[in-house]
């Protein structure tokens, strides 16, 4: 084997190795950060929030991710604008702890209501 190919090798495990570090720690903080029966919702460029029952609407701020803590209902909702202008929304319903993402590019709005 090249050194070529063994830095190249160790480069892909190295990768690898972190972005599952990466992909880890969202969830960490998700876990900590709000109190059983709310959601936390994950906002592009800003830290986490924790949103109590209710329904709020993250209208110019776009939201990456949202969990729910504990025993608890969460529906969210993004609006995107496709090429034709005609407004897509995707829907999320969460329970009992799980997590879900929403595609950030051309959101133009977010709701997410606890149950």
């Amino acid at each position: 084997m090249t050194v070529r190919r063994l830095v190249v090798r160790s480069s892909v495990a190295a990768a690898i190795t972190l972005g599952s570090i990466v992909a880890v720690a969202p969830q960490a903080v998700a876990e900590g950060l709000c109190d059983d029966g709310s959601a936390t919702v994950f906002l592009v460029g800003s830290e986490p929030v924790c949103q109590g029952r209710g329904t709020v609407s993250y209208g110019e701020r776009t939201v990456s991710k949202v969990c729910s803590v504990g025993p608890v209902e969460v529906t969210a909702e993004a609006t995107y604008l496709d090429r034709r202008k005609k407004t897509i929304t995707d829907q999320l319903d969460l329970r009992n702890g799980t997590c879900g993402r929403f595609v950030i590019p051309g959101q133009t709005s977010a709701t997410v209501t606890v149950h």
